[in-house]
């Protein structure tokens, strides 16, 4: 299913990677967008199906061995005495015996024993006092004491005391087990005690907890406008900490070197050991790649100084953005509401898809069983493979109506008076680029089957003794763990593009593709220095949420025990940060793309000016005629090597003539706006 040869919008056609301005847009990819209706109405036909033929009570309550749902009135099956039972009343599962409870009977009774019972006359006491028969059906209360044992029945070998979990009766000795696990981390970390103190006191914290939410937001949303005013002080701080401790850490290397070096030349030639001769050669061994290291970071951060001046001042830009457009940071509010919905349902239809099937009488023990029909076994598969696919496709979308809404503002002359760009972008979403965004989440589906088919093969050979195949499993999960990666990063490269343009995925992606590597220094500035920043303004929202909730929860007499408050809070402060930079973080590659495009369809003359913003051109500008003034003045020194009357020539009256009669000054000669944007 490549959904055609990558069909896009009629006028899609190769241009060597160059972004074409377009009047009109049209339908994109119509045909992947016809096989995901298609899909999905096979999805819709699996959820009747299992919501008609399935019964979620079955699963709920539970089923005895004769096909008798508990707390249901029954029909009866055919060739299976004790089915057809009203069992109103009895609303738990009983087995005979719980330590085989794969093969042991199981009828449902009306109350789960409370205390051990040893013996069938103990076993009638209880059904006398309490009215919940332990032992099968026709089996009268009188017959317990002679009636056997066992695990068929007709009465249990021996009964737990049990409660009920899931309308089950849970020996307490198998929940005594478990706490017993339980209890042994808690116990690594102090106490049961100390646990259940903490746990109590989140209940006493809560309207502290929710405090700190309140204050995450709005750190997040104050730190979404006010990045691009520390951004180019936090780059600064970062050329200032590698540079230096990079230099530092060589210094340190090199001086260690040479104090083992002659602490060993030193030594007596019989105490000069091999281990101590390594342990030099390594130090060397390290001096060597640290400078190797420093030189290569020193020379990387002096070529890109200028285009990490240019990430700086696009996160500037994407503040102003997102400052016109301050209902797009809880954008990824709506994506999540959307999202919990679209799991609840896909987790329903897998419970009802369990609940199918028609009662079957097991040859070798005459019990009942419901097995699901074997196509419908494949439905899960078919279900998980839409569970994905969907969850791309919502994701895909919620990337493109960020992108859209930002180029649509970065291409608007009259800023100030866009309105409504959120809803702009999501009425063109839906009425051009759904099977764009389908296709897209159909990619990244592709990668994702065959890595759960890997991390469920390492599963199964975790015991293993193979250790060859071990490690050739977890190599192919990394690349495709890598490809995922990289595919996810074009694609989102790829839904800007169509979002400025309009074209359909394959081609868009392609031209994405050549964009970012033309651009390959701003990209890697880009996701490089801007991914920290990003990643500080996030840590800088936690801490100040921390410092919040410690000051909060420090006035409460009754908290005793807050830290898992406090982590809890700090939790949601992170999550919050993550949601509202990564609005911040698609903008900024959006603006990116914006400006590639701007610059090479406008010339910054009155018939084709530039879309870019002011402060934008201005930086531009700047930075260009420091260039063309620095390139001039090398060309100048490069003509007065290469002949000594170029110097009588720059000396002669006629250039600095005031009247202004002689030709002017090269260095003052208007810049073309076109190769000044190109340069930057």
């Amino acid at each position: 299913m490549a959904c055609g040869p990558c069909m896009g919008a009629a006028g899609d056609e190769p241009d060597g990677g160059k972004l074409q301005p377009i009047a009109k847009r049209s339908c994109t990819d119509i045909l992947c967008c016809f096989l995901f209706i298609v899909f999905w109405v096979g999805m819709l036909l699996i959820a009747a199906y299992s919501i008609l033929f399935g019964n979620v009570f079955r699963i709920i309550y539970g089923y005895d061995s004769f096909g008798n749902i508990c707390s249901m009135e029954n029909e009866p099956i055919e060739g299976v005495e004790l089915s057809g039972m009203d069992m109103t009343n009895k609303s738990r599962v009983f087995f005979m015996d719980i330590r085989d409870p794969v093969r042991s009977m199981e009828i449902c009774v009306s109350q789960c024993p409370d205390e051990m019972l040893n013996t069938n006359e103990e076993v009638k006491d209880f059904a006398t006092e309490t009215g919940s028969r332990l032992c099968r059906y026709d089996i009268d209360t009188s017959e317990y004491p002679t009636a056997d044992q066992g695990l068929d029945g007709p009465c249990p070998e021996v009964v737990y005391e049990s409660k009920n979990i899931i309308n089950r009766c849970v020996p307490v000795q198998l929940e005594e087990f478990v706490r017993e696990f339980i209890d042994n981390v808690i116990e690594a970390l102090n106490s049961a005690e100390l646990i259940s103190k903490a746990l109590a006191d989140v209940y006493m914290a809560r309207w502290a907890i929710l405090a700190m939410c309140v204050i995450a937001l709005v750190l997040a949303f104050l730190m979404v406008f006010l990045i691009h005013i520390v951004a180019q002080i936090v780059v600064w701080l970062i050329y200032i900490i590698s540079v230096v401790g990079s230099i530092a850490g060589t210094v340190a290397l090199w001086i260690t070197w040479k104090m083992k070096k002659d602490m060993f030349e030193q030594l007596p030639e019989l105490e000069q050991l091999d281990a101590a001769s390594r342990n030099v050669q390594a130090f060397l061994i390290y001096s060597i790649l640290a400078t190797v290291f420093t030189v290569i970071l020193c020379l990387v951060i002096l070529v890109m100084r200028k285009r990490i001046a240019f990430t700086v001042e696009l996160y500037h830009q994407a503040g102003k953005a997102l400052s016109a457009m301050p209902l797009l940071l809880i954008q990824p509010v709506w994506t999540f509401l959307i999202l919990a919905v679209f799991f609840i349902y896909v987790a329903a239809v897998f419970v009802f898809i369990s609940a199918t099937g028609h009662p079957t009488v097991m040859n070798d023990t005459g019990y009942v069983t419901y097995d699901p029909p074997s196509p419908v076994r494949h439905f899960w598969w078919y279900h998980a493979v839409g569970f994905i696919w969907t969850a791309e496709f919502i994701l895909a979308c919620h990337q493109f109506v960020i992108a859209a809404s930002v180029a649509d503002w970065y291409f608007t002359r009259e800023k100030k008076k866009y309105s409504s760009p959120i809803l702009k972008a999501i009425g063109r979403l839906t009425s051009y680029h759904l099977g764009s965004m389908v296709f897209g989440a159909f990619i990244i589906l592709l990668v994702k089957i065959p890595r759960a088919i890997l991390l469920y093969i390492q599963y199964k050979l975790k015991d293993s003794a193979n250790e060859v195949a071990k490690c050739v499993l977890k190599c192919l999960s990394c690349c495709l763990y890598c490809l995922e990666k990289f595919l996810k990063y074009i694609n989102e490269n790829a839904y800007i593009i169509i979002a400025i343009e309009g074209g359909g995925f394959c081609n868009s992606a392609r031209k994405a593709l050549i964009i970012l590597l033309s651009n390959s220094l701003r990209v890697a500035a880009i996701n490089c220095v801007g991914d920290f920043v990003l990643f500080l303004g996030k840590l800088t929202v936690v801490a100040l949420t921390a410092v919040s909730g410690l000051l909060i929860m420090g006035l409460d007499q009754d908290l005793l025990f807050y830290a898992v408050s406090l982590f809890l809070g700090c939790t949601f402060a992170y999550l919050t940060a993550s949601a509202f930079f990564n609005v911040y973080e698609m903008a900024v590659d959006t603006l990116l793309l914006c400006f590639c495009e701007d610059t090479r369809i406008n010339d910054g003359s009155a018939e084709k000016p530039y879309f870019m913003d002011k402060s934008l051109m201005e930086f531009v500008s700047k930075s260009s005629k420091k260039m063309n003034k620095k390139k001039k003045k090398s060309d100048k020194e490069d003509e007065t090597d290469a002949d000594p009357a170029a110097v009588r020539l720059h000396e002669s009256p006629e250039k600095s003539s005031p009247t202004g009669d002689g030709p002017r000054d090269e260095v003052d000669a208007p810049l073309d706006p076109a190769k000044e944007a190109k340069e930057v």
